[in-house]
């Protein structure tokens, strides 16, 4: 422990760990470009070999009466490997290439060791300016104007679109003082409008390198595994990129709100628990978010307006000048956030909570829009109105709500209702939506497909616009009212916001 290596201890999985430069990818469905820093389990040979530089070791030769040097032996390295929580290193949850600020605002940007957050700053030989400590509002205009001119080539639709995409460069940078972090998404109608350019210009801000991309998986159980392996490598930035279904699982929404991850490790009968503290982002044509997600993601959205995006060209390549540029970008984003903490400012007077993401809200969110750039939470509307499971649960309510009001109605009732819409359009609307979600593979009503399908979505309200020009809120939910006849009785409750 003298000797100054630089051995350290994780909690989650219990390892010993070191510091690497990473060459490439060992993770199937991940993608890692060389450079990146991360950590690596430490194996009975390294460990060995380091115990051997550091102190001096001898075995008593019987047959000469002499002290002889030898390498560490293996006994002691299999049993100090064996004494799991009574190591005393360092305790190290990640690496990082460039400056930070700590859970408590102040600066981290002193290369080596840093005991307060856990983590181990190398700046790989990039020279950063000093970070100022307090700095004041026009010194955050000036810096933020900076930031925004070197990702300002991108053709954001909309004003939040912009401010979706400062708010990902800006939690990059503190992505590991965040206890959670929502989910980024990049979207476009036409490949080649930049998404993934996009994506990159975030992470190599945090780590000098484009993002380590994953393949969003097939199944539930096989997106587990590799989330947990892909976790397991402590990059700060992920990338989830084309993904042409609608992005869902409670892997991910697990992932961006929990501290840690827990999943069965791969080829073990063991659960591991694993840092969240990642920066997910996700590409796609027409990108859509179900079920849950969609409360946790913002989006960014981009458009060319173009038949042919990809063959646009432009004077300079964006990564490479990023890279030239990110010294001075990752100061002025430090520089923004530090001075919104300096200047005594108080969040609640700029953004309303937002739950599960409170911090960030505060660190990340209130600075922006402070600086008079539009909320990054606006965009929750639009993922909202593009969730196809929220959109059937809507469509369903309302064609509900039309044709029987609120009033109390059983499974086999509906059926019989809607079997025989006879020119009611409201009826008729229910029957089209409900022909995909509760006919079994014979084509007949089946009551008790209905029955599951409104046990599982009872007593969640979902708000709507309606009125000729969307100007009146609505909100519905599903209740259950007891029993009539050994049956479920069932109504939709519609009330004006």
């Amino acid at each position: 422990m003298e000797s100054g290596l630089q051995l350290y201890q994780r909690d989650s999985p219990m390892t010993l760990v070191r510091v690497v430069r990473r060459q490439a990818s060992s993770v199937r469905h991940y993608r890692r470009p060389p450079g990146i820093l991360g950590l690596v389990t430490i194996d009975p040979h390294y460990l060995g070999e380091q115990l051997t530089r550091c102190a001096l070791w001898e075995k008593f030769d019987t047959r000469s009466k002499e002290w002889r040097r030898i390498n560490c032996p293996d006994e002691v390295v299999s049993k100090y490997l064996a004494r799991l929580g009574e190591w005393n290193l360092p305790r190290l949850s990640g690496a990082i290439s460039a400056p930070t600020l700590r859970p408590d605002g102040t600066i981290l940007q002193e290369p080596g060791y840093d005991a307060a957050m856990q983590v181990y700053y190398d700046p790989c030989g990039v020279d950063y300016p000093k970070i100022p400590k307090n700095p004041d509002m026009s010194d955050a205009i000036d810096a933020l104007k900076l930031i925004d001119k070197a990702l300002g080539s991108f053709p954001y639709q909309e004003p939040v679109d912009r401010s979706v995409a400062l708010a990902a460069a800006l939690t990059a940078l503190v992505r590991r003082s965040l206890p959670a972090a929502p989910l980024i998404g990049i979207s476009a109608p036409k490949p080649g409008s930049g998404k993934t350019l996009l994506a990159d210009g975030i992470a190599i801000l945090a780590m000098g390198t484009r993002a380590p991309a994953m393949v969003f998986a097939k199944t539930d159980e096989e997106a587990q595994k590799t989330a947990l392996s892909v976790l397991l490598q402590g990059d700060p930035v992920i990338l989830i990129d084309n993904i042409e279904r609608p992005l869902e699982g409670d892997w991910l929404c697990s992932i961006l709100t929990e501290e840690t991850y827990t999943q069965r490790a791969l080829g073990r009968n063991e659960m591991v628990s694993v840092p969240t503290r990642v920066l997910f982002v996700a590409t796609g044509n027409h990108l859509r978010f179900a079920r849950d997600l969609h409360t946790r993601t913002l989006l960014c959205r981009l458009d060319a307006k173009m038949e042919r995006p990809e063959q646009r060209q432009f004077d300079y390549d964006l990564r490479t000048r990023l890279q030239q540029q990110r010294p001075e970008l990752v100061a002025a984003g430090l520089t923004c956030l530090r001075a919104f903490i300096s200047t005594g400012q108080r969040v609640g007077d700029f953004v309303k909570p937002w739950g599960r993401f409170e911090h960030w809200s505060s660190l990340v969110r209130a600075p922006l829009v402070w600086l008079d750039y539009e909320d990054p939470c606006t965009s929750l509307a639009t993922i909202e109105s593009s969730d196809p499971v929220r959109s059937e649960q809507l469509q369903v309510m309302y064609s509900w709500h039309s044709a029987f009001g609120e009033k109390n109605m059983t499974a086999r009732e509906v059926i019989r209702e809607i079997d025989n819409p006879a020119g009611n359009d409201a009826l008729l609307g229910l029957y089209e939506v409900f022909s995909e979600l509760i006919k079994n593979k014979a084509g007949v009503w089946s009551t008790k497909r209905l029955g599951w399908w409104l046990e599982n979505h009872k007593d969640a309200p979902i708000g709507a616009m309606e009125g000729r020009d969307g100007e009146k809120r609505v909100e519905y939910q599903i209740e259950r009212r007891g029993q009539r006849d050994n049956a479920a009785v069932w109504r939709v409750m519609r009330k004006e916001l």
